[in-house]
């Protein structure tokens, strides 16, 4: 059975600043488990949109069960692809790894939105496995893993904001 997750969360930082701790989320304390984080390509397109491709490799321990196929820890690469629309204050990007499908799928949408002093952001997330004879357990040890890292993620998220205030805050007082 595929498994979903839903979840929003709201930040008090500016859609600039969030959108800026999106595309440098990489390293922070919350991401040990980020191996390397690579830009493939970046382009402003003709109706100003920031379009942004990355790969990313992370590491992540294996249950138990699954152990004897693949090992007790698995790299995985991870294709970002993300939108900004700077005007209307909307960024929108899809994550899923390109490895590993067989064991499993994992699709994430988020969709960010200005809300004036504050973003936005939603997250739709879509786990299927095609592993057979374990693609129920699969799914569902995914389903508890990615919830239990989305908390991660926003700590992660809210620490590159906060270093990016400090760090403009400094810039200021430089003038």
């Amino acid at each position: 059975m595929v498994q979903f997750i839903k979840a929003s969360n709201s930040y008090d930082f500016n859609f600039a600043t969030a959108s800026y701790a999106y595309m440098n989320k990489y390293p922070n304390p919350f991401a040990k488990h980020v191996q390397s984080s690579d830009t493939l390509e970046q382009y402003v397109d003709d109706s100003g949109m920031l379009r942004t491709t990355k790969l990313v490799v992370k590491r992540g321990s294996l249950p138990l069960f699954i152990q004897p196929f693949l090992g007790s820890s698995l790299d995985s690469w991870i294709l970002e692809k993300s939108v900004i629309d700077p005007r209307s204050g909307i960024m929108s990007a899809y994550c899923s790894n390109v490895d590993h499908r067989k064991f499993i799928k994992v699709e994430e949408y988020l969709h960010y939105t200005s809300e004036g002093t504050r973003t936005h952001i939603e997250s739709k997330v879509k786990l299927s496995s095609n592993f057979a004879g374990m693609k129920e357990r699969i799914e569902l040890w995914g389903h508890r893993r990615f919830q239990k890292n989305m908390s991660q993620s926003q700590e992660g998220l809210k620490y590159v904001m906060n270093k990016f205030k400090q760090r403009m805050r400094q810039e200021t007082w430089k003038i």
